[in-house]
């Protein structure tokens, strides 16, 4: 035998219960491995001591007795138990979803209300907020700009966007402060 055989072939040939060819090809495998024969050899030793030292006439009394009693212990706890536990179960999942529902819905409010625009004036736009830039040199201001009915979003920092770049809307440049501006329209 040339390829290893599977746990459950090597088990039945160390109990002893392998016969014909397919033992004969697993005492063949086995012959290279000592250690695996050491191992059937002390098991059945045992399994000799343990025939000579208990009876196999002796079967312990009452065996069918005491089973059916545990098993009907068994049956009477699962029957005793499930019908407390649904019901309650079902009640907190009934006030589960409203209460669900019920804060989302405050959060929301809440989120709504903390996250309104603190407002400065000047002369000519409004600052609404200074916004996260995940780059530490880029910041980035937001102006709403009330004259243009438009909000204004200032990036600093940036490289300048490149002149054959396609974008939508008509781009103006302010040459005085190098900022560049594209106004969109959309309708739905």
């Amino acid at each position: 035998m040339k390829k290893e055989p599977d746990q459950t072939t090597l088990t039945q040939w160390i109990d002893g219960e392998l016969v014909g060819e397919e033992l004969q090809r697993v005492e063949a495998w086995a012959q290279n491995h000592p250690e695996l024969l050491a191992e059937r050899d002390a098991i059945r030793v045992m399994n000799q001591s343990i025939r000579a030292t208990i009876p196999a006439s002796i079967e312990p009394p009452y065996g069918d007795f005491f089973n059916e009693r545990i098993l009907r212990h068994i049956e009477s706890e699962q029957l005793t138990h499930v019908p407390t536990l649904a019901p309650k179960r079902r009640i907190w999942q009934w006030l589960m979803i409203p209460t669900a529902a019920a804060s989302m819905a405050l959060c929301f409010y809440v989120g709504t209300r903390v996250a309104e625009p603190t407002s400065i004036s000047s002369p000519s736009n409004t600052v609404v907020s200074t916004i996260y830039t995940p780059d530490g040199d880029v910041s980035a201001d937001i102006f709403r700009a009330e004259g243009a009915g438009a909000t204004v979003i200032v990036l600093k920092g940036l490289t300048d966007i490149p002149d054959d770049l396609e974008m939508v809307g008509n781009p103006a440049t302010d040459s005085s402060n190098g900022a560049s501006m594209v106004s969109i329209s959309t309708s739905y």
